[in-house]
């Protein structure tokens, strides 16, 4: 007796194995470009988040500057600008080109936001603070060692080390950052984005500070002291006479900044946080041996990077 064609079927056909059980809560990697593609795509970008917060905030002083002829209304187009790509890179990061311009935006925008300083001050037309942060210099120190340090240290190899220091603020601003981007498919990209925005909300936070507590610093305020010259405190010189910021000297971005991205990167990559430690004691010495930052702007900023560098992985987890 012959089996209908659909019980011939049935008993043929064996049972297919089941396909092994997913690993819950397992995230995209590199090993798996469409997945990965499509959780970056869904993501959003914390780094953008707060600077397009900040500078939101940082648009009311601006517009009443504005207002006040104290400045020009090209700086307050350009910040609209900042905001608005900022703003849209928040929630769009991972969509076309921008997958890669993105999360590097908020550290490009990092010249132009401390250029405009000076002109978003002018709206609170605040006058400077200097008077009552050197009696605080006088009270820690007895003196101040933005005047003194260089006369008890007059030494021209220290002072090209320390100026050498100073000027590599910039590669512990972006050097952490390209590495940690570069090696994002052996650890992912949260090393990259949380780096970056921990320094971002260093930045953010001095920056804040100077809008609404300005202070000029020595540099500004007195003679440059009797340095040993050299071609680095040359170097030094024509940067700062070309493109320093008036009201941005407490605390010291510089050293907040250097920190804080000293304790992010040592999380990540020792190494390189260990060289950006060496960088960054070279770096606020040189600040007050060259009489660009009072002693009491590195001490500040030494401590509010701390604890930006401790909080800001927190946060970024948070948020991110």
């Amino acid at each position: 007796m012959t089996a209908a064609p659909s019980q011939r079927r049935t008993a043929s056909a064996s049972p297919r194995p089941a396909a092994p059980p997913r690993p819950a809560g397992r995230a995209p990697t590199p090993d798996h470009p469409t997945r990965w593609a499509r959780t970056r795509a869904s993501r959003r970008e914390p780094a953008n988040a707060l600077v397009a917060a900040y500078l939101a905030a940082a648009a009311l002083p601006l517009v009443a500057a504005v207002a006040q002829g104290r400045t020009s209304a090209s700086w307050l187009a350009a910040h609209a600008a900042f905001l608005l790509a900022t703003a849209w890179c928040a929630r769009s990061s991972g969509r076309g080109e921008l997958a890669v311009l993105a999360p590097w935006l908020p550290l490009l925008l990092v010249p132009p936001l401390y250029t405009e300083l000076p002109h978003v001050a002018a709206g609170l037309g605040l006058a400077m603070h200097d008077a009552r942060v050197i009696g605080w210099e006088l009270a820690l120190f007895g003196d101040s060692p933005a005047r003194t340090f260089a006369a008890h240290a007059p030494w021209r190899w220290l002072s090209e080390t320390l100026h050498a220091g100073y000027l590599s603020y910039y590669g512990v601003i972006f050097g952490p950052p390209l590495l940690l981007f570069a090696r994002r498919r052996a650890m992912g990209e949260r090393p990259f984005a949380e780096c970056v925005f921990t320094v971002m909300l260093a930045f953010v936070c001095c920056y804040a500070v100077f809008v609404c507590f300005p202070v000029q610093g020595p540099w500004f305020q007195w003679p440059a002291p009797a340095v040993p010259a050299g071609p680095v405190r040359a170097a030094v010189e024509r940067l700062l006479h070309a493109g320093s910021s008036r009201g941005t000297a407490f605390p010291s971005s510089h050293v907040a900044v250097s920190v804080a991205q000293t304790l992010v990167t040592l999380r990540h990559a020792r190494w390189a946080g260990a060289v950006c430690a060496l960088c960054t004691v070279a770096l606020a010495l040189g600040a007050v041996y060259g009489g660009l930052h009072y002693g009491i702007d590195v001490v500040v900023g030494a401590g509010l990077g701390a604890v930006i560098g401790t909080v800001g992985p927190r946060v970024f987890r948070t948020l991110g």
